[in-house]
């Protein structure tokens, strides 16, 4: 009525028990399994969507570029200070030419003060007009003829024209003559003085000396007769 029952094998204490086989903690398995996808996708993003990763060679010739760009940076930078130093100094130099055209005006309103009453004392042309002969003289020196004539004109702006001396002298030998000289280039404003001094041929010795003032054209716009003071 009972089943036969299995027989037990007897095994003696002395040679122990076999224990139970160790398995691979199933946490640790899915620790490890994470780490490998978190590296195939940084690996992943890294190859799809980040910039490419530089060679050794290109590193090194990023670093040699950067390095020249810093060189040529600096040496701009050097050039830029120089230029600003260039430039103060200019600055400085342009304030100093200003306060010394200053003091060159306030220096010379005086002598402007002296010219407007030159003009006011001044005998007037006889022949009158806008441009005027207002003084003159003249000397014989060593077979020329030496000139100091002042001039004025009444209008602005300047002129530009000749003058021609009609000189009437003596030659050595007693002959009288009148010799009309070159005609001497003038700028005259307001207020010129024109002097200098002019060859005489044939050692003439001026006696008299007659003043034209001629323009662009040759036409006559002041006169005057002057003697020779020797």
């Amino acid at each position: 009525m009972f089943g036969r029952s299995k027989s037990t094998t007897f095994k003696p204490y002395s040679l122990g028990q076999r224990k139970p086989r160790r398995r691979f903690p199933r946490w640790l398995l899915w620790l490890l399994i994470g780490v490998v996808l978190g590296a195939l996708g940084v690996i992943f993003v890294q190859q799809e969507y980040m910039p490419p990763r530089l060679t050794a060679k290109q590193s090194e010739q990023i670093t040699v570029q950067y390095e020249q760009a810093s060189v040529a940076l600096q040496q701009t930078r050097s050039q830029l200070e120089e230029a600003n130093r260039q430039l103060a100094e200019q600055r400085s130099r342009e304030q100093g030419l200003v306060g010394g055209l200053e003091r060159a005006r306030a220096s010379l309103q005086p002598l402007q003060d002296d010219l407007l009453l030159l003009q006011e004392v001044l005998p007037p042309d006889p022949r009158g007009g806008d441009l005027q002969i207002r003084a003159g003289r003249f000397y014989n020196r060593d077979g020329k003829l030496s000139y100091h004539l002042v001039l004025t004109r009444e209008s602005s702006g300047g002129f530009a024209g000749n003058i021609q001396f009609a000189v009437e002298g003596q030659y050595p030998n007693g002959r009288s003559a009148t010799v009309t000289l070159d005609p001497i280039a003038a700028q005259v404003d307001l207020y010129s003085n024109v002097q200098g001094e002019v060859a005489l041929p044939d050692g003439l010795r001026a006696r008299q000396i007659t003043i034209r003032v001629l323009d662009g054209n040759d036409r006559v716009q002041a006169m005057r007769v002057i003697n020779a003071r020797n």
